[in-house]
């Protein structure tokens, strides 16, 4: 290998392009292009720089909880990449990636995806590599005695390549519209591994889910009888004010029994709302900054009640995907354009294995070389 190293360095003809390098890195597994990072210096800054991870194909993340072991308070998680969606495919394959065991304690339904990795609850893993870490742990003080009830927003900074999670606590009160007072941020790699205070000039009362967007996280909060939708950039770590919820998002909001989630809507923020579980209907409303919200569109007749907005392709398709899977991984496209019907493609995984409890689907999965 260093003899080769010296002649190409003897012969400039001989060395191969950085296009021609990155090409040929595409097209190897990922688990194979990590032994690559001990080549050289500058191999291992090719392979983690943000324009060799733009240059990978874009696939669907499936999480599936299997085996999981309630007595022994273990969830196992498996991890499977897919090829390209497509509307035309009634059937798309898999690769398997990696199989998790976490401790139950440590697990929570909501699960965020950015740039090659997952959160969920209180981990961060890669699911390329199986590797994970655990987020520090909040300790209990006088002005912080509840630590289970904090709310957790996984997002990705691209300007200094960060990986970071917003951590919010209500205060002593705790009473649903009290304006929440402690605000934390763990940064991915920082030493030591701790949570950093941080300061929030504006009261309100964090909501749901949260959705990260080209280095900013989104999410609906709370402010007195008002809602409004926050926007905290991962860069400065400073808050402020995205859009106003419009009174019938808010009455939607409260008086909901269904299911809301945000995603992102050809690069807006977007809530798709469903009011009640039972109902096969889905709202979908979309944020401009500075303005109020608007009642972008309704999907009626879903083919499943407990199906959720994942997001949207390229091509302006609507990907929507259960919750929970059993026997079979499946997920629906919905040609906005086209047809008003829902065509229903199957996720080819391991058909010797029972599938069971939560499913987790992300779109635009990105492997990460990143070492955890």
């Amino acid at each position: 290998m260093r003899r080769s190293l010296r002649l190409c360095k003897k012969r400039k003809t001989d060395v191969v392009s950085l296009d021609l390098l990155i090409e040929i890195l595409n097209r190897l597994p990922a688990k194979s292009v990590v032994r690559f990072l001990l080549v050289s210096k500058s191999w291992a800054e090719i392979i983690r720089s943000n324009g060799f991870c733009l240059t990978q194909p874009l696939r669907f993340l499936i999480a599936l909880t299997t085996d999981t072991d309630d007595q022994k308070g273990r969830i196992n998680f498996s991890f499977f990449s897919s090829s390209s969606l497509s509307s035309s495919s009634t059937t798309v394959s898999t690769s398997y990636l990696s199989r998790i065991t976490i401790p139950s304690r440590l697990y929570s339904c909501h699960s965020y995806y950015v740039n090659g990795l997952i959160n969920i609850g209180q981990i961060i893993c890669n699911p390329c590599t199986g590797k994970y870490i655990t987020l520090p742990k909040i300790v209990k003080t006088p002005t912080c005695n509840r630590p289970s009830l904090a709310m957790r927003f996984f997002g990705y900074d691209p300007v200094n390549n960060q990986y970071k999670v917003l951590c919010m606590l209500p205060n002593l009160e705790g009473q649903a519209t009290t304006p929440w007072s402690d605000f934390r941020v763990f940064t991915l790699g920082d030493k030591p591994k701790s949570w950093r205070l941080i300061d929030c000039c504006i009261p309100h009362c964090p909501r749901a889910n949260g959705l990260c967007i080209d280095g900013f996280v989104y999410y609906l909060a709370h402010m007195g009888t008002r809602m409004s939708l926050m926007r905290f950039d991962l860069k400065s770590e400073k808050f402020d004010i995205f859009a106003r919820v419009s009174e019938d998002l808010r009455d939607l909001w409260i008086n909901n029994n269904g299911s809301r989630n945000l995603i992102n809507y050809h690069g807006k923020v977007a809530i798709a709302v469903q009011p009640f579980h039972q109902i096969p209907l889905i709202d979908l409303y979309v944020f401009e900054a500075g303005e109020q919200d608007f009642k972008e569109t309704t999907f009626h007749n879903l083919p499943k009640p407990h199906l959720r907005m994942k997001g949207i392709t390229h091509t302006g398709e609507i990907i929507f995907a259960p919750s929970c899977s059993k026997n079979e991984a499946n997920v629906y496209h919905h040609d906005l354009k086209g047809a008003s019907d829902f065509k229903k493609i199957k996720i080819e995984v391991d058909a010797n294995r029972l599938w069971f409890g939560q499913s987790i689907y992300h779109m635009g999965y990105l492997e990460s070389l990143l070492l955890l």
